[in-house]
């Protein structure tokens, strides 16, 4: 059986996908991704701020998705997903990747807790994980989630799609509000 690849870029378009990736994410294809999106940005957004509070909000976003992969696996491996899409009145930023039960958890707490503080509690725990200098095992100091909802002004949204009793398929979803509404 042969794919209809004219609907799938049938579907793309009239999602308003502007990128969509699916594989390794390292340091080079994190820059390539982010590349595409100033490129498009540069064309297709007027207002500086929004440009570069989507550009900022990317990277944060895919260095997340980079952190976060199950490294130690060889069962579900190092792949993962990343999409950016333009729309009218927003911009949308998504990554996906498989996560374990135990991991599953941990990310659940911290993207509860964190779409549970307001403005002003979010900015004091930002603060208050930077003084501790306690850095994960990945460097990160747990700063990601938490400087997605800063930015983003709005809950992060998640899912989790089970494949297993073990397994997930984690998908991180935010959405930029646009300043101005003209998409070139």
């Amino acid at each position: 059986m042969t794919k209809d690849y004219s609907k799938i870029y049938n579907e793309m378009q009239d999602e308003n996908f502007i990128l969509s990736y699916k594989g390794q994410v390292g340091f080079v294809q994190i820059n390539s991704l982010l590349k595409i999106i100033e490129d498009r940005l540069t064309t297709a957004e007027t207002n500086p701020r929004t440009r570069k509070k989507v550009y900022n909000i990317a990277t944060e976003c895919y260095q997340n998705l980079s952190h976060h992969l199950e490294k130690h696996s060889q069962e579900i491996g190092t792949k993962g997903l990343a999409v950016f899409e333009a729309y009218e009145d927003k911009y949308v930023i998504a990554t996906g990747n498989y996560v374990f039960k135990e991991s599953e958890m941990k990310i659940r707490e911290k993207i509860d807790f964190i779409n549970s503080l307001d403005k002003e509690q979010l900015r004091e725990y930002h603060r208050k994980m930077l003084d501790n200098d306690n850095f994960s095992e990945k460097g990160t100091a747990g700063l990601g989630f938490i400087d997605i909802a800063r930015k983003t002004e709005g809950n992060i949204k998640y899912e989790f799609h089970h494949l297993s009793d073990e397994l997930a398929f984690f998908t991180l979803k935010v959405e930029i509000i646009r300043e101005n509404k003209n998409i070139n």
